[in-house]
């Protein structure tokens, strides 16, 4: 076997270094964009835009901000995201859809929308006709759990054994006069 002898081409050392540079650093900025759709036509607000490699379960529309609950790997979190509303307020959740169907062209909620431990604090008020988008308005003070499947459920703290049981957290909400 010879032995490779080493090369040096600097004029393409330094400018090709850069490019990569800058475009590693725009695919990184463009994985976390998140667009809320307000002002872009006919987009809804759970719309994202650019490249990305995450995929959370949930997106939360809450204050006019859209955050997303879970983690990138598309699982619900335990404990869940927390959030603060006023009576009267609401709160809007998209769950993730994916595509079904012989060409994978119709689109199901991966998860099913959740319900609220305490309808008496927290109500669904509407539901979109794909079932993957619904607004909840904060009826009384209190507590509650917005909650859905347990398929995909991470517990990212445990105390001893812990089993999840028949649903799993999407956020925990509580109301305040």
């Amino acid at each position: 076997m010879r032995r490779l002898t080493g090369v040096t081409v600097t004029w393409m050392r330094y400018p090709h270094a850069a490019a990569l540079m800058l475009t590693a650093a725009g695919l990184l900025a463009s994985c976390g964009v998140v667009h809320a759709g307000a002002s872009s036509g006919d987009r809804p607000w759970w719309y994202r835009t650019g490249v990305s490699m995450c995929g959370p379960p949930a997106q939360v529309r809450l204050h006019g901000h859209v955050m997303s609950v879970g983690n990138c790997a598309g699982m619900l979190l335990v404990p869940a995201q927390q959030v603060t509303l006023d009576v009267g307020q609401q709160i809007d959740i998209h769950m993730t859809e994916e595509g079904t169907g012989p060409h994978g062209n119709k689109w199901v909620p991966a998860f099913p929308l959740p319900q609220s431990s305490r309808s008496s604090v927290l109500t669904r008020s509407a539901i979109s006709p794909d079932r993957a988008t619904a607004s909840y308005r904060a009826v009384r003070p209190g507590h509650a759990v917005l909650m859905s499947s347990r398929t995909f459920c991470l517990h990212t703290r445990h105390h001893g054994f812990h089993e999840t049981t028949a649903s799993c957290p999407v956020v925990e909400v509580t109301v305040i006069p």
